[in-house]
């Protein structure tokens, strides 16, 4: 990748030799209640490949080398479990940080995933994905998986000015869905609007239907919480949301 900005994929590397050995991967937590999906249970990863100044995580992502500690695949599954069915969820995930961090600490979990009672949401970026087909590919064989692909901001330039990566990654999310969709891998996109006009909306829309059309039916505009550690280091870069999402009190 060209230009100024740093480059996702090889950040993604250096993070995953800090929070990751083997097939186990650094966690905070394994299973806590969340609205999301009409219920779910998600656990909160440790490690992340982009600085979005917009994130609502803060140690899991700034300080990976600080936080949290190793678990394997059957301790994170069954931490989810545990707690799903405590709150009957069906719906299990992870986030806070970048769910396609550690492939074989994924595919262990996801093949324990598959002989449960649960559907995994993979939260993602999309940038290894978009990077690596053969990674897709190895996701087709899971049907109890939901890939959710978020898009950060509606131009090159948008994104680049609020994660500080390399403007040509920009395109990586959106030839992550190409390869989902492809490969028949369940999967939605969901578009960081909060600094985005209806006509920046529109263009992300645009670059969708020319993927797949249907893939509309299922896009979600999101919007940040203007949490205090996000309201200061969204101020200390001089970026000012036109949407935000109200805390529930």
């Amino acid at each position: 990748m060209t230009g100024s900005g740093y480059d996702p994929i090889a950040l993604a590397a250096a993070t995953e030799k800090v929070v990751v050995d083997g097939s186990r991967r650094k966690y905070v937590q394994l299973g806590r209640p969340l609205r999301f999906y009409g219920g779910s249970t998600s656990a909160t990863e440790v490690g992340c490949n982009l600085r979005c100044r917009f994130c609502f995580s803060d140690k899991p992502v700034w300080k990976p080398k600080k936080t949290g500690r190793f678990y394997s695949p059957q301790e994170v599954f069954e931490g989810l479990a545990r707690s799903a069915r405590k709150y009957g969820h069906k719906i299990i995930s992870a986030s806070a940080s970048e769910g396609t961090i550690g492939r074989e600490h994924l595919l262990e979990l996801l093949d324990l995933v598959e002989k449960s009672e649960f559907v995994y949401v993979l939260e993602t970026n999309g940038m290894i994905l978009g990077n690596d087909p053969g990674y897709v590919m190895a996701l087709s064989k899971y049907n109890r998986l939901h890939v959710r692909v978020s898009i950060k901001g509606d131009s090159p330039e948008q994104y680049h000015k609020l994660t500080g990566a390399d403007k040509s990654s920009y395109e990586l999310p959106f030839a992550a869905l190409n390869s989902l969709i492809t490969a028949t891998v369940s999967c939605n996109a969901c578009l960081m609007a909060s600094f985005s006009d209806n006509e920046g909306i529109q263009r992300v829309r645009k670059r969708l239907y020319e993927i797949h059309p249907g893939i509309l039916k299922s896009l979600e505009i999101e919007k940040i919480t203007l949490f205090p550690k996000v309201f200061q280091r969204l101020n200390k870069s001089n970026l000012r949301p036109l949407r935000v999402r109200k805390v529930s009190r």
